[in-house]
């Protein structure tokens, strides 16, 4: 264990210097960041952050188009109901479902946040006018995330965004699932997200 002298368990305070030197997004912390959900509607964006990759007969052009076409759709549908007052909120790292997240909302002016870990220091951060850190290591940030976040979209996604939906759900909170990636969102059921909305990739 690096350090030698922190105790187990105790989370490192943010360096804003590390963050500043990476993002121009405003720095809040937990408590303002609560806040600063209290007056908007959030919609958490959960799936892929590593890279793309080809699978058989679905080569990565036609996954990312249709990733960035179905998950438009829904963040065009949150803006018509929710205006001004919509902010997209995901993990704040440049790849794969969060780069194409991150991007339509520069497209579609919706402002954008991350609720991210330390750890998203080691990768490139997206464009984003909010940030806010709740922990070191990735999944730290997890309950924030649900916590503050009023509805979420799943396309693809591990087991972070697999824990991560079905804590959205125990707290009655709504979760669109979009298939047809793998992931977490093809294999969760109504079991488990019981408030689930079904998206299909091929279903356009």
């Amino acid at each position: 264990m690096a350090g030698g002298g922190a105790r187990r368990g105790r989370a490192k305070a943010p360096d804003p210097g590390s963050w500043r030197a990476r993002t121009d997004a405003e720095l809040l912390t937990p408590g303002a960041w609560r806040a600063r959900a209290a007056a908007h509607h959030l919609v958490g964006v959960m799936g892929y952050a590593g890279r793309w990759r080809d699978e058989a007969g679905d080569p990565i052009a036609a996954r990312k188009a249709d990733a960035r076409r179905l998950l438009g759709a829904e963040l065009r549908r949150a803006r018509e109901a929710h205006g001004e007052r919509l902010i997209m909120v995901s993990g704040a790292t440049q790849q794969g479902v969060l780069e194409v997240a991150y991007a339509l909302c520069v497209e579609l002016s919706i402002v954008a946040a991350g609720v991210t870990a330390e750890r998203a220091l080691a990768y490139g951060l997206a464009p984003m006018a909010l940030l806010v850190c709740g922990g070191r290591n990735f999944g730290d940030e997890s309950a924030l995330f649900v916590e503050t976040c009023h509805e979420f979209i799943v396309l693809g996604g591990g087991d972070q965004s697999r824990r991560e939906a079905v804590m959205a759900a125990s707290q009655g909170k709504p979760v669109t699932l979009i298939r047809g990636f793998g992931g977490a969102a093809d294999a969760l059921g109504p079991g488990e997200v019981p408030t689930a909305r079904i998206v299909e990739r091929r279903a356009v």
